[in-house]
């Protein structure tokens, strides 16, 4: 398993953070997030892509490969742990930043 236990798991999650909290990655996220302008189709040409990108550089320490699969798999495997807070808390932060803080799901109408 890439982590053998919960404090790998809570290493990589904080590394994983921090990449996101990195100011230039923060920066190239919102405005990567800005050109999205709320268009599902371009968040996942530019959005996504960019986000794999950033993250690539802490999950290829983990095993995994530095692309959108790779970045998948990272996240299904920290969700194994998610039980821990601490390992919950940094999963929402991931989510949001692998999404840009893009919505995940749409209502239809709005609301």
């Amino acid at each position: 398993a890439p982590f053998p236990n919960l404090e790998t798991a809570r290493e990589a999650a904080r590394a994983a953070r921090a990449v996101f909290e990195d100011p230039a990655n923060k920066a190239r996220m919102e405005q990567v997030q800005r050109d999205c302008k709320g268009d599902i189709s371009r968040f996942f040409q530019l959005c996504i892509p960019a986000a794999s990108e950033i993250l690539g550089a802490v999950i290829i320490q983990h095993g995994f490969q530095p692309n959108q699969n790779g970045c998948v798999e990272f996240t299904q495997e920290l969700s194994k742990f998610v039980e821990d807070p601490e390992i919950r808390e940094l999963e929402q932060v991931l989510t949001v930043g692998c999404s840009g803080g893009f919505p995940l799901t749409y209502e239809a109408g709005g609301g």
